[in-house]
């Protein structure tokens, strides 16, 4: 169906709305992380800074449900950088199509399989022959609520480059969140960075959401 990629004609047109769950994990990057990681896409930085690495579990989407695994790399304010996703795993060929050409998403596929029992959740991706994991524990708290309005707009302002093209977005987002309690990394550093040597500053499990993509703003690069 997506032979051509530069053939938007077969394209689900943005906004796109979405619904499912997803793991959020806040993480602090020391200079030398960060170093180490740019391979894969993160900007080196000598004062380390936040990152949130995001699982995600989409069962309504306009291309049908479908897993994610990201980086969402924060604003560098000094040099006049806006929020990117340097790095992204997704299970369906549709996706990575559509996220490559409507937001210039550096999408690639890969398999999830999925383990969610009680409060305990892990899950296993797999990517060519090299795989990684990881396991996740929730609190056992009442939940609080979230809605991206109440967010800084510099913070959810979303800005990528592909093939040649600028790609800034706002996505916007709701829902409620539980505390997690522990992550743990079975880690592969060829396909993702090792989180294990980050310092893990909290994360939150989140049951419900609801997720607007709108149309991105796109512009040729000169």
């Amino acid at each position: 169906m997506y032979k051509n990629n530069s053939d938007q004609s077969r394209l689900c047109p943005a906004p796109w709305q979405l619904q499912g769950e997803a793991y959020i994990l806040n993480y602090w990057l020391s200079p030398q992380f960060l170093k180490q990681a740019q391979p894969f896409g993160l900007t080196p930085s000598f004062l380390g800074r936040l990152v949130q690495v995001m699982w995600v579990r989409y069962h309504a989407s306009p291309i049908g449900a479908y897993d994610e695994l990201l980086i969402l790399d924060h604003p560098l304010f000094r040099q006049r950088r806006l929020s990117t996703i340097p790095k992204i795993f997704v299970s369906t060929e549709s996706s990575v199509q559509h996220g490559q050409q409507l937001w210039g998403i550096p999408k690639e596929l890969a398999s999830f399989d999925w383990d969610i029992q009680d409060r305990q959740m892990s899950c296993k991706i797999q990517h060519a022959d090299l795989q990684f994991a990881i396991q996740l524990e929730k609190c056992n708290t009442q939940r609080s609520f979230i809605d991206s309005h109440y967010i800084p707009a510099a913070l959810l302002k979303i800005q990528q480059t592909w093939q040649g093209k600028s790609y800034q977005f706002n996505p916007s987002f709701r829902g409620r969140l539980i505390p997690l309690k522990h992550a743990s990394w079975q880690s592969n550093p060829s396909l993702f960075p090792d989180f294990n040597q980050a310092r893990f500053i909290n994360g939150f499990y989140v049951p419900e959401f609801e997720l607007t993509f709108p149309e991105a703003e796109i512009s040729t690069l000169v």
